[in-house]
């Protein structure tokens, strides 16, 4: 956006920049400025200095409040070094004294822009990095807990990005899936470690307790604020398509797909693997259950999908490698 009480000028800056390959829109002043950043989207802002309604620090100030990651540069016809720092300091990206050719705003912008895009990229690897760390401290305490399912949420977790990668979600797609398929289990934190470690069986007021651990995941999930759709995901992974699941016993599509995929990935992995009150069952015989439990537990889609990559040993092969 430029922003410019001189008409003649913005015009003829206006026109050089959309010839430049530029999309280019206009505010006379301030107060219109303002209302247009309240509606639209911006890469960057060219702000006058002195304007009828106010000064480019007015704006500035405005843009860093509202739109903190907003470059502003300032133009000014006053070569006033106190007054570029002052707007550098407030956030201003950069500073142009009139007159100025042209090629000077365009370098101008295509400088702020690789440093904006620069600051994203170091912003979202941080971010990334934090959050695989909170995510796997989470893991590592259930884990902890519990040694019979120590390194389960990280087998479901490859077992669902694997048939996510052959049902063709993007890469995208494919992290959020990860990310709930080591989450989903969380919420055993809140279950007592003898209950959860019974190796008889449950009586009904204990099986109550198991099955509100997927709740218990949502919550603590949730509280992660880029994980709020993993939260949904891992809520309803013991939902079923009959509807005889839980917490909420929703039925097909209506449980999230992410949910229907994790669901398989942690029933073959937790029935192969032993636990406190059973020993693993084979590769086999847990695809027959799986099988014989199409349209009931399992979605049959997502089901046959997954039996699917057993041919030639395929994903035995995949969990072998880990």
């Amino acid at each position: 956006m430029l922003v410019d009480d001189d008409e003649a000028l913005r015009q003829m800056l206006a026109m050089g920049l959309t010839q430049l390959g530029y999309l280019v829109e206009q505010a006379a002043n301030i107060t219109e400025a303002c209302a247009l950043i309240r509606r639209n989207q911006y890469s960057l802002v060219l702000s006058d200095y002195e304007m009828p309604d106010g000064t480019g620090l007015d704006l500035l100030a405005y843009v860093t409040e509202s739109c903190p990651h907003l470059p502003v540069v300032l133009l000014t016809g006053h070569d006033d070094m106190p007054l570029a720092r002052e707007a550098i300091a407030i956030g201003a990206s950069d500073f142009l004294t009139k007159p100025f050719e042209l090629r000077q705003v365009a370098r101008v912008i295509e400088q702020n822009w690789v440093r904006v895009e620069r600051d994203e990229e170091r912003t979202a690897a941080l971010t990334n990095t934090i959050l695989a760390g909170t995510i796997r401290a989470l893991v590592a305490a259930v884990d902890a807990k519990d040694p019979y399912t120590a390194r389960h949420s990280e087998r479901v977790s490859r077992i669902a990005g694997r048939l996510g990668e052959a049902l063709g979600y993007p890469p995208e797609r494919l992290r959020i899936l990860e990310f709930a398929a080591l989450l989903h289990d969380v919420g055993k934190i809140a279950v007592p470690h003898d209950i959860l470690t019974k190796p008889g069986r449950l009586t009904p007021e204990e099986w109550e307790i198991i099955k509100q651990h997927p709740v218990r995941s949502a919550e603590i999930v949730a509280e992660v604020e880029p994980l709020t759709e993993v939260a949904t995901i891992v809520r309803h992974h013991h939902e079923r398509v009959d509807g005889r699941g839980y917490p909420d016993g929703l039925t097909g599509a209506m449980i999230p797909e992410f949910s229907r995929i994790i669901a398989l990935a942690d029933a073959y992995e937790a029935m192969t693997a032993n636990r406190a009150y059973r020993t693993a069952l084979t590769s086999a015989e847990a695809q027959e259950l799986i099988r014989e439990n199409l349209n009931a537990q399992f979605d049959p889609q997502f089901g046959t999908a997954f039996l699917a990559l057993f041919a030639d040993q395929e994903l035995e092969t995949f969990l072998a490698a880990a």
